[in-house]
C-alpha cells in the first residue's frame, strides 16, 4: 500500500494477486470521492456546462488509476 498523508486517501497498490479483493477496494476508493460516475461513464466530451468539475474529476481519478 501506498503511504498516506492526512489528505489522501490509502491507494491499493495492484500486485498481481487477489484481483477480486484489489477492484473492491478501488471501486470503493472512487465511490467515496465522487468520481465512480466517470469510471463507468467517461467525461462527456462536447457539455460547456460543469466542464471545468469533470476535468478536475477526471485529473483525480487519472491520478488515484
Amino acid at each position: 500500500m501506498a503511504i498516506s498523508t492526512s489528505s489522501q486517501p490509502l491507494i491499493p497498490i495492484f500486485n498481481g494477486e487477489k484481483y477480486e479483493f484489489w477492484s473492491i477496494k478501488m471501486k470503493t476508493l472512487f465511490k467515496s470521492q465522487d468520481l465512480w460516475d466517470l469510471v463507468v461513464n467517461g467525461v462527456q466530451i462536447g457539455k460547456d456546462e460543469g466542464r471545468n468539475n469533470d476535468n478536475k474529476k477526471d485529473s483525480k481519478a487519472l491520478f488515484f488509476i
